[in-house]
């Protein structure tokens, strides 16, 4: 998969000095147990200006699939995350870190759908400190249109003084078209205190992105 961005937005955060961002991954999955359980791993890259290296690369590998009797309307998702930035000095090395996560998701009627996520690392960006991120996200086919509505809200808890906690929300609309896949959404924070001060910094705040990407 291949995504155009015109920013790389994380959980709110603004990750390359709001400049365009040509990001793509990879993924290989394995059936288990048909419909039920599923292997899978995979890589993902991405600019990110915010680092040493100017460069994010993401490894994950879980296990997802849908729940027996319920497989029609219950899925979930669980594993591991390593967020590698390379090129970094051996004094900020601690970006690197190791995120756990779990996520469940609801299929509702008319093609809607929500989801609840929870990804817990022990060390956190940039040091040892105890980090948490829940995000409860939803979408919605509008009628007579070929647009999908999307929504979510996020909180970010850093037990760290100058990563403090704050919440983050977007909403958007995503479409497919020509064999590409179009969306466009607003994104802000709440409480964003990068520098301890309760305040927006140009890490946070409001933004809007669009984006243009295709998968195979």
């Amino acid at each position: 998969n291949v995504t155009l961005a015109s920013s790389y937005i994380w959980r709110g955060e603004v990750q390359n000095g709001n400049n365009p961002a040509v990001q793509g991954g990879f993924d290989y999955g394995v059936d288990l147990l048909e419909t039920y359980i599923s292997a899978y791993a995979g890589i993902w890259g991405s600019p990110a200006a915010n680092t040493d290296g100017n460069l994010e690369l993401d490894y994950y590998g879980g296990i997802s699939g849908a729940v027996p009797g319920l497989e029609d309307y219950l899925s979930y998702d669980g594993g591991i995350l390593y967020y590698d930035y390379p090129g970094l000095t051996s004094m900020a090395a601690a970006q690197n870190f190791v995120e756990y996560y779990g996520s469940v998701g609801v299929a509702l009627p008319y093609d809607a759908s929500v989801s609840y996520y929870y990804g817990y690392s022990p060390t956190g960006y940039g040091g040892n400190y105890d980090y948490s991120y829940q995000n409860v996200g939803g979408e919605v086919p509008i009628p007579m249109t070929p647009f999908t509505l999307f929504g979510a809200v996020g909180f970010t808890d850093a037990d760290e003084s100058g990563f403090e906690s704050f919440t983050d929300y977007n909403i958007g609309l995503a479409t497919s078209a020509f064999g590409l896949d179009f969306s466009g959404y607003y994104t802000t924070t709440d409480g964003y205190t990068a520098t301890g001060v309760d305040e927006d910094t140009s890490a946070g705040g409001s933004h809007l992105v669009f984006t243009v990407g295709s998968s195979w």
